[in-house]
This record gives structure tokens, sequence and C-alpha cells, in this order.
């Protein structure tokens, strides 16, 4: 039921990007304000995932992420009518805030969902993280063509009733599926979110969750207008986004058996860095190799599969290494552990996907497609250098 939730919710997210900044272009948006159309889903993940990890005990698991797939679901809907509004603000405004109520609820059951997989599955962590991961890579990898492919047939609406009326099926099986699952007694004096981020081992793979997803969320309001070029339907640009998603999904479940049998997560890191640094450079490409590398589709579908592929090795590691390292500091392996941990991860996630299409899109808007991939391909250059400094500080002090 978890990876059936994570699965229909990121297709819900995701089927826009193939058609939507072309919509919002006809209606007078321009390239910034599609980008805060994208950006501001993972914001407001960003203020209210920290939230509900920290009240999640109060609130009820259970409770969380029923209430949170239905509101997603009513969302969707709602998003599928902005069509027949004008165009300029009214448009703009309408759209920022059905895809501010659809992160609230998106944000609701994805902080739940974590929070009960931990505790449901404590000693393969990683590896169900990797399963809930598989599920949402197809959801991020199946969204972008099941919306080309419905918008082609019918239009605007029919992607997000479609998936709306899915997303509410999946409230009902999820009423009768999902148990209540918490601790026996709940300790006042335990631990809290803040005194987490006060651990300094934590910030690495926080850093990295936040640069993976800069990485991928950049992609959304802007990958459909810089293939433009090369005259692609809205379904063959989804099947651009395929790629990407694909290999996500194919090494999640991979990398979370290799994470969890292993426990190699800084060297995961590294590998995820380079080779997402290495990916932008020719997703572009970087105006470093115009000399010799001209823009090619074959070459950016190659890309993007590696990029799939990077972001995984960036990401699942790093749920398994914040809860070992608050563990290693003394919090106790309890729910209130686990929906703080949830809470952080979720809103490093969202933070990192607002500035990617948020200032990815403004970025693209001054200097052009091919600088803001170089820019992101900089700090992964940035990342790498601190993960390579933690691995050389571990081991000396081994």
């Amino acid at each position: 039921m978890l990876s059936l939730a994570n699965l229909c919710s990121t297709i819900a997210f995701s089927c826009i990007a193939p058609f939507y900044p072309g919509e919002a272009k006809g209606k007078l948006l321009t390239e910034t304000q599609t980008g805060v159309v994208f950006g501001v889903f993972e914001l407001t993940m960003f203020i209210i995932s920290p939230v509900f990890g920290k009240y999640i005990l109060l609130i009820g698991a259970r409770q969380l992420f029923i209430a949170g797939l239905a509101v997603t679901g009513f969302t969707a809907i709602l998003f599928g009518f902005l069509n027949y509004l004008p165009s300029g603000d009214t448009f703009f405004w309408c759209s920022v805030i059905i895809r501010i109520l659809e992160a609230v609820g998106d944000s609701a059951f994805v902080t739940s969902s974590f929070a009960i997989a931990a505790k449901s599955f404590p000693r393969n962590v990683a590896f169900v993280v990797g399963i809930l991961e598989t599920f949402a890579g197809l959801g991020y990898t199946a969204g972008p063509v099941i919306g080309g492919f419905f918008y082609d047939i019918g239009g605007f609406q029919l992607p997000f009733l479609v998936l709306g009326v899915v997303l509410l099926m999946a409230t009902v099986l999820a009423y009768f599926l999902i148990d209540n699952t918490k601790d026996d007694e709940n300790n006042p004096e335990d631990k809290g979110m803040f005194e987490m981020l006060k651990i300094a081992q934590i910030w690495l793979p926080i850093f990295s969750v936040i640069f993976c997803a800069i990485s991928l969320s950049f992609l959304d309001p802007t990958l459909s207008n810089h293939l433009e070029s090369f005259n692609l339907t809205s379904t063959e640009i989804g099947l651009m986004f395929l790629l990407c998603g694909g290999f996500y999904t194919v090494m999640s479940l991979v990398l979370g058996a290799i994470m969890d049998t292993f426990h190699i997560g800084n060297a995961l890191l590294l590998f995820g860095s380079v080779t997402t640094m290495l990916s932008m450079f020719f997703i572009g490409p970087t105006p470093f190799f115009s000399s010799f590398l001209d823009k090619n589709l074959l070459i950016i579908g190659i890309s993007l599969a590696v990029l799939g592929m990077a972001a995984s090795a960036l990401y699942i590691p790093c749920f398994q290494m914040c809860l070992d390292e608050v563990k290693e500091n003394g919090f106790e392996d309890n729910f209130q552990t686990y929906g703080c941990v949830s809470g952080i991860f979720q809103a490093a996630f969202g933070f990192g996907s607002f500035i990617g299409p948020t200032l990815g899109s403004v970025v693209v808007e001054k200097v052009g497609f091919r600088w803001a991939t170089t820019v992101i391909a900089l700090l992964h250059v940035a990342l790498s250098a601190v993960i390579i400094l933690n691995l050389i500080i571990t081991n000396c002090r081994r």
C-alpha cells in the first residue's frame, strides 16, 4: 500500500512536465512564473514536512497517510480545470494555490509512509526505502509519459481527472490496508528534531538529498523547452523523462540492497555526485564543450539515463545514514525518531526540489539552459570534494 501510494502521487506530480510549460506560455506566463508553479510544490513540502514529522504521534501515522492521499486526489482533479481560467495572473496564482494544497497532501502521506516503513522493517530500512523509491521512480518515470499521452488524446483536463480518480481509489484501499503503527508508549523526554540537526554528521546526507533534488527537479519546467528544436510531441518528450526516471527506478532497489548489505553510504554518495556532474555537463551541453560538441538528442538521452542512475545513488543511502547517525548520538529507536528523521529527509528533498525549478528557471531565462546545467555540475564538484574530505576524516579516525 505504501508503494502504491508513492506510485500514484508521483505520477500526479510529474505528469505536467511535458505539456504544462507549453500551456503556461499560451497563458502568457514567463519562464520564471512557470518555474514557480513547479517549485512551490516542493517549497511547501520543505515547510510542512518537519511539522508532520514532529507531530506524527499526535496526529497518527495512519490518519496522516489516508488524509494526505485524499487531499492529493482532490487537488489533482481541481488542477485539471485551470485551463478554463483567463490568461495571466489569474491562471498563475490559481496554479500556485492548487499546487500548494496538493503538496500539503503529498507531504502528509510521504512523511508518514517513511516513518511507517522504518518502524515496520527496522532491519532493512535502506532496502524498504529502495522499494518505495522504486515505485516513486516508476511514477516519476511514467508520469510524463502518461501525462503526455492523455494530453495528446484528451487535452489539458484528461490527465488530471484520470489520476485524481486513481488517487481517491487508493485512499479507499489505504483505509482498509494500513494499520495503526505506533509505539506502545510515547516518552515525553524523547529528543526532538532540533537536537538532530545539531549532529554534524547528518548534514552530509541532507546536502546530498538537496543536491539530488535540485538536479532532478531543474529539468521539470526547462527540459521540454530545451528539446523544442527537435520538434518532439508531448508523448516523445515524456519518453525523454522516462530515460531518467527509468534508470532511477531500476537502480533504487539494487542500491537499497547494497546499502543494507555493505553499509557503504559515503562511497555511493561520491559515485552519485561525480556521475551527476558528468551528466549535467553533457545534457546542455556545457559551453566548455562548445568547440567539439553540439546539442545532440542521442547524447541528451544517454545523459538523462546516467542522471537517473546517479540520482538513486545520491538519494537511497541517505535515510539509513541519517537514522544510523541519530541512533549513535543517543536517540531512541522508536516511532518519534523515525517521524523526525522522515520529516527532515522530506524537507531536504522539498527544499532542493524548490530551488531546482525556481532558481533554475531564472538562470535559464537570464543566461540559457547550457550555463544553468553547468552551474548544477559545479555544485556537484563542490559536493564531491566534501564527500572525499569526509571519507578521509572517517578513515583517519578509524
